[in-house]
């Protein structure tokens, strides 16, 4: 699953028409950098509409820190990027709580992902065929750091089932079940996710329509140097097309 991601690269009457005023869109991007590649890695603050304050974006911590007596690694808290969405509703979940009553819509501009061909991988760029923003369906809880009591809202980003070309271009073909994307949420279904039953949320987990998403080998992400691989950076040039011969 990628995580890789770009958002807040566009101005703010396009991400007004996929929700709210561009008041309070351009009041978040005075809050932001355009970010045309981050990881997740990176633990960045992404642009979220909260079920709780559906009027306002509020830029919060990836990855999701569950409560205190969740699982931990190496005595730190766990942290997760992305959550299945045929895990998060079972009862012994560490997203049940998150999933039932603490969902949210995450803007993004796009994604990145790899595509293998004999031993070499290439980066491709996933977006919207009308390079529109979208909304990935999240999950949010508030952290309490146990050693300062300092709280942070922090998300993670929903998978469901892939469509075929997210499919394809991670090497999932035959496509199967088990492949995966991020769950892209139809603007119709906004309200649902925010304030629907844990049961009307679910039914809404599908496969992203197959033919709206524009995707194509991009720049690298990394370069190699003295043996060790280091991102290049946030530069609008990631997201730009690059012919790659081993792929005619």
């Amino acid at each position: 699953m990628s995580h890789d991601i770009s958002h807040s690269t566009k101005n703010a009457k396009l991400y007004a028409k996929r929700y709210g005023n561009t008041d309070m869109w351009e009041e978040a991007l005075e809050e932001s950098i355009p970010y045309y590649h981050v990881s997740g890695m990176d633990e960045p603050d992404l642009p979220v509409i909260l079920n709780e304050d559906p009027e306002n974006v509020n830029f919060v911590h990836w990855p999701f820190m569950p409560f205190e007596f969740a699982p931990k690694i190496n005595g730190k808290p766990m942290k997760t990027l992305h959550a299945r969405d045929d895990r998060i509703f079972t009862e012994k979940s560490i997203y049940r709580g998150a999933a039932e009553s603490r969902r949210c819509l995450v803007m993004l501009d796009g994604f990145f992902d790899e595509y293998k061909k004999g031993d070499k991988t290439f980066p491709y760029y996933i977006q919207l065929k009308t390079k529109e923003p979208f909304m990935v369906g999240g999950l949010w809880q508030t952290f309490t750091d146990p050693v300062d009591e300092v709280e942070t809202n922090t998300v993670t980003l929903v998978t469901g089932p892939a469509n075929k070309e997210v499919a394809w271009v991670r090497n999932e073909v035959p496509y199967t079940p088990e492949s995966r994307m991020m769950f892209i949420v139809d603007k119709k279904d906004d309200e649902t996710w925010l304030h629907g039953s844990p049961e009307e949320a679910k039914a809404l987990i599908k496969p992203f329509p197959d033919g709206k998403l524009d995707y194509y080998p991009c720049q690298p992400l990394k370069t190699v140097k003295r043996m060790h691989r280091f991102y290049l950076g946030n530069v609008p040039s990631l997201l730009e097309k690059r012919h790659y011969k081993e792929l005619d």
